[in-house]
C-alpha cells in the first residue's frame, strides 16, 4: 500500500479540489488516500456549508478512500495549529507516506528549504533577523529579508527578495510551510509534495470558470440557485447539495449564528479572556461593539484594526462561540501523537487502510460513539469534547427547518458512512 495522506476543508468538494485529488495520486504514485478533513467550522473561523458527514460523502463519491475528521481544536486555529494538527493525526498512523498540498509557488523545494531554516534557526538567521527586528521592520518582513540573506549569502537558491516576500505572504504557501515545518518537528518519514493551485485565488470571488475558489461557490449559493454554478463542481457534489436543499436542510453561513454569539458574548462579559486568543483588551472592543451590530459582518468591521486581521477577528469570535479556552489549546497544540481518529467516511479501499491503521498504530479508531466513554485520558477527553460541542451547536442551525430529526447528539448517533 502506498498511502497519500490529504489535509483538506471540502467546503464544498468542488472542481479544483477534483484536480488537486488526481494530481496528487499522479505525483505520489498512491494506491490509497486518507483526508484529514475539518469538521463542522473551518480554519477561517466560519462554519461548515455542509455538516462533516455529507462532505465526508462528497469526497469519497468523487475519489477519496478514508474521509477522518481534524479535530476542532486544530481545524478552527492559525496555520501553524491547524498544519500541527493535520500532520500529527497522519503520523499517529504509523502508515501514511506521504502528503500533497497545492501551492502558490508548487515547488517543494524552496518550501522545504525555508522550512528547514525556520526550524533549525541557524546562527546567521537569527543574527540577521534580531539587526532587522531592531531596525523597526514589521515581523514578516524581517523574517523575509532575513531568509533572503541567509539563502543568498550561502547560495542555496535563486531568488529575489520581492519574490521571497510574495511567496511568504501567500496563504498556501504559508499554510505548505508549516506541513513541512510539523513533519520535520516530528522527525516523521511522511513525503511532503505540491503541486501548483490552478485559476482562482483563495478568496476570490469570481466564478466566471469551472474551477473557482469554495469562497466563490459559497457565495454564489447563498445569492443564486445551484443551477447557475454546476459547472463549478462534479456532479457528485451537485447531486447531493442539490437533496440536502431538497430535503429542507439550510446551507450554513456565518451570519446565521450571530444570535448564539451575542448572547455568550453578553453572558461571558466578565471571563471573555478566558478564551483563546482573546486578549490585549480586545475582549473591551468586542464586548461594547455588540451593542452597535446586527450582524457579524458589522461586528467585525466594528472591531477590525492594524493589529487584527479580519480572520484573526473571525477565529477570536469562533473561539467564543464555541467556548474553546486558551488553556486547552495550550494543552494539545503540540501534541505529538494524536489518541483518536474518527472516521467520517470510506469505501473498500478505505476499509483496506483503516485494517492497515489497525495493524501498525496505537491510536483509538472511532467507528461508534458509544466506546469513547470507556476511554480514560485528560486529552483524549479534552479534544472529542470540543468536537461534540461543535457539531451540537452546527446542528441547531442545520437542523433548524428539520428540528424533529435532530433526536440527540447526532456523533453518538451517526454512523460513517461507507460508499460502495
Amino acid at each position: 500500500m502506498n498511502l497519500l495522506g490529504l489535509i483538506v476543508e471540502y467546503n464544498p468538494f468542488h472542481n479544483g479540489h477534483l484536480y488537486h485529488l488526481n494530481e496528487s495520486k499522479k505525483i505520489t504514485n498512491a494506491t490509497h488516500t486518507i483526508a484529514v478533513m475539518s469538521g463542522n467550522f473551518m480554519q477561517r473561523g466560519t462554519p461548515a456549508l455542509l455538516d462533516k458527514f455529507t462532505r465526508a460523502e462528497m469526497a469519497v463519491k468523487n475519489g477519496v478512500d478514508l474521509v477522518v475528521e481534524l479535530p476542532t481544536l486544530y481545524a478552527c486555529q492559525s496555520a501553524e495549529i491547524f498544519a500541527h494538527g493535520g500532520i500529527s493525526l497522519l503520523n499517529s498512523l504509523n502508515c501514511v507516506n506521504s502528503i500533497c498540498f497545492g501551492s502558490e509557488i508548487g515547488d517543494i523545494d524552496i518550501l522545504y528549504l525555508i522550512s528547514k531554516i525556520l526550524i533549525d534557526e541557524p546562527i546567521d538567521f537569527k543574527i540577521k533577523l534580531k539587526d532587522y527586528l531592531d531596525k523597526g521592520l514589521p515581523f514578516p518582513k524581517a523574517r523575509a529579508s532575513a531568509l533572503f540573506y541567509y539563502i543568498t549569502e550561502n547560495k542555496l537558491y535563486d531568488t529575489s527578495e520581492e519574490d521571497l516576500l510574495n511567496m511568504l505572504n501567500s496563504p498556501n504557501n504559508i499554510l505548505g510551510i508549516e506541513y513541512i515545518k510539523s513533519i520535520l518537528k516530528l522527525n516523521s518519514k511522511i513525503k511532503p509534495y505540491t503541486i501548483n493551485r490552478i485559476n482562482s485565488g483563495y478568496n476570490s470571488l469570481n466564478v466566471n470558470d469551472s474551477i473557482c475558489s469554495a469562497s466563490a461557490i459559497r457565495n454564489a449559493l447563498k445569492n443564486n440557485s445551484l443551477n447557475t454554478i454546476n459547472y463549478t463542481m462534479p456532479k457528485d457534489t451537485y447531486d447531493i447539495i442539490n437533496r440536502v436543499i431538497e430535503s429542507g436542510f439550510n446551507l450554513v453561513y456565518n451570519e446565521d449564528f450571530y444570535q448564539i454569539l451575542s448572547s455568550i458574548i453578553i453572558r461571558d462579559k466578565d471571563n471573555l479572556t478566558d478564551y483563546f486568543e482573546v486578549n490585549e483588551g480586545i475582549e473591551n472592543k468586542i464586548y461594547n461593539s455588540i451593542f452597535k451590530c446586527h450582524n457579524i459582518e458589522t461586528l467585525q468591521n466594528e472591531i477590525k484594526s492594524k493589529r487584527y486581521t479580519m480572520t484573526k477577528i473571525s477565529r477570536t469570535l469562533n473561539n467564543i462561540m464555541l467556548g474553546i479556552k486558551g488553556g486547552d489549546i495550550l494543552k494539545t497544540k503540540d501534541l505529538t501523537n494524536i489518541p483518536y481518529v474518527r472516521v467520517l467516511a470510506f469505501n473498500e479501499k478505505g476499509c483496506e487502510i483503516l485494517k492497515e491503521i489497525k495493524k501498525n498504530s496505537e491510536i483509538e479508531v472511532i467507528t461508534k460513539f458509544s466506546k469513547i466513554k470507556y476511554i480514560n485520558s485528560n486529552i483524549f477527553n479534552t479534544l472529542i469534547n470540543y468536537d461534540i460541542k461543535a457539531t451540537n451547536m452546527y446542528n441547531l442551525i442545520y437542523y433548524k427547518d428539520n428540528f424533529d430529526m435532530l433526536k440527540a447528539p447526532l456523533d453518538y448517533i451517526t454512523s460513517p458512512k461507507y460508499i460502495k
